[in-house]
């Protein structure tokens, strides 16, 4: 076949089958990107087309113009994509590109292209009916929503971003091919593509995550190291005890996994020794059923013993526990909450650490004394040593009532920043926040800023504000930025 950078193909052809001649296509050119042409979508050619590597698809009727933005976008990605032979670095190790956040990751591609994704640990037997995607041009922020998944239980479920910036790119056959995230693969089940606009911030907030697997075969043959492998992990495959034991001293590698297979009755003694030398590492175990060896390695307080098949849902949540277990425990409620004092909280007031004052009015109960967003907020301003002017309220009051429009126009003449904490319904993720700046001069003709922060509401109805905990902190520490700031 010719080099071509991408082929068309639609599905419903005369004289041949779409779907044969894709298969066919794929055996003669694997990496070549192919985009499909389809009046509708069925769940078999999905399914068929998201094993034989399809990147992209249009649905018709379609104009001339949707053809070049698809092969536009397509190419474009293609051309920057490392998941190539590229990626190596010597025998099953992987650059440190993937960058996670709890369940979600970004990936530096080169040129200044960074995609984000994530990941649905505890699936179980569930799977993913629609999916709610960010909008074109919107604002992402580390650890709030980036996408909203509906499972077939009923339930829904939250991806955060592990990066902020500006929607770029969005990945549109996720909303047909949800096969994509359930399995997992990186290099399909991004989200989006986002100009960055605190990087060095999200780096140092963000981990790389390193798996070393102790088995006696290389990584070409080993099913566990590309299960990993593509899930985004810098990972390395050792065959030697003393070489793991140096390895683990030597280089942060968190977890290990011993291929059971490959040591019979060797492998209780070897996953002693990594535990007494270094009895912090992770230990997994995966053997082959009927095995009576179960005994003698659970002694070594290993963290997980699997038996053969390994699933890839089974090793998503595997893996999501190793490495998130020792987050931090968020304290949401208020241990010394007073009877006496309101729960709302409507104003904060304070000079931050440039000389700044900082005004913050809060309105349809986003800020409570007794828990949640309000407790995280006034305590970690408090544990930073700032003197607060906190205002409690007994109701929850209107911002365009005129007694507070006067009350915000008096305290501009008094402040170099003032920030607006609201709900609204945006038909956004629940826990997305919009945020508008606007400068004003005061009468002293110095330049001053207003921000107003939205947040999407989990109730249209009640506007209710009760996030999971993750969050919340994240709510809490965009706020808390642009409290401390000094920048107006």
């Amino acid at each position: 076949m010719n080099p071509y950078d991408a082929i068309i193909l639609d599905l419903n052809l005369v004289e041949s089958d779409g779907m044969k001649l894709l298969s066919g296509i794929r055996k003669k050119k694997p990496d070549v990107p192919v985009v499909i042409i389809t009046g509708y979508p069925s769940e078999e050619s999905r399914r068929v087309s998201t094993t034989l590597g399809v990147t992209d698809y249009i649905t018709k009727p379609f104009e001339p113009a949707e053809i070049l933005e698809h092969v536009q976008r397509v190419i474009s990605s293609e051309s920057v994509s490392i998941e190539k032979d590229k990626d190596f670095i010597g025998e099953g190790i992987r650059e440190p590109n993937y960058h996670f956040y709890l369940s979600s990751w970004f990936h530096q591609m080169g040129f200044g292209i960074i995609r984000v994704g994530g990941y649905l640990p505890n699936l179980s037997n569930s799977s993913i009916i629609s999916i709610k995607l960010p909008e074109l041009g919107s604002r992402i922020y580390r650890g709030l929503p980036l996408a909203e998944v509906a499972l077939s239980n009923g339930t829904k479920r939250v991806i955060p971003s592990s990066i902020s910036g500006k929607i770029a790119g969005i990945n549109n056959t996720l909303r047909d091919y949800h096969y994509n995230l359930e399995k997992n693969l990186h290099k399909k089940n991004w989200i989006a593509i986002v100009e960055p606009e605190h990087l060095e911030q999200d780096l140092k907030a963000t981990k790389t995550r390193s798996v070393l697997i102790f088995a006696d075969k290389s990584s070409n043959e080993n099913e566990f190291f590309k299960m990993i492998f593509h899930k985004g992990y810098i990972t390395k495959i050792i065959c030697n005890i003393d070489e793991v034991l140096k390895t683990l001293s030597t280089e942060a590698i968190p977890v290990v996994i011993v291929d059971a297979k490959s040591f019979s009755d060797s492998g209780p003694g070897y996953v002693k020794k990594i535990h007494h030398e270094l009895p912090d590492v992770k230990i997994i175990v995966f053997s082959e059923p009927n095995v009576n060896f179960e005994k003698l390695y659970r002694k070594n307080s290993i963290f997980y013993y699997g038996v053969n098949p390994i699933s890839n849902n089974e090793m998503v949540d595997l893996l999501h526990c190793a490495f998130t277990d020792d987050n931090r425990k968020i304290t949401l409620k208020n241990p010394r909450v007073s009877r006496n004092l309101s729960d709302t909280i409507s104003k904060i007031s304070l000079t931050n650490r440039y000389g700044k004052k900082i005004t913050l009015f809060a309105y349809d109960d986003v800020l409570r004394n007794n828990g949640g967003l309000g407790y995280l907020l006034t305590k970690e301003l408090l544990d930073m040593a700032f003197q607060l002017e906190i205002k409690h309220s007994r109701f929850s009051k209107s911002i365009y009532e005129a007694a507070k429009i006067q009350e915000i126009t008096k305290d501009k003449e008094k402040n170099d920043r003032i920030i607006i904490l609201q709900t609204k319904d945006m038909d956004k993720i629940p826990g997305s926040i919009l945020k508008e700046l606007q400068e004003y001069k005061n009468k002293y003709n110095s330049r001053n800023s207003l921000i107003n922060i939205f947040i999407q509401p989990t109730s249209r109805k009640n506007k209710e504000v009760e996030f999971d905990d993750n969050i919340t902190v994240a709510l809490k520490d965009v706020i808390m930025t642009e409290i401390i700031s000094g920048q107006l």
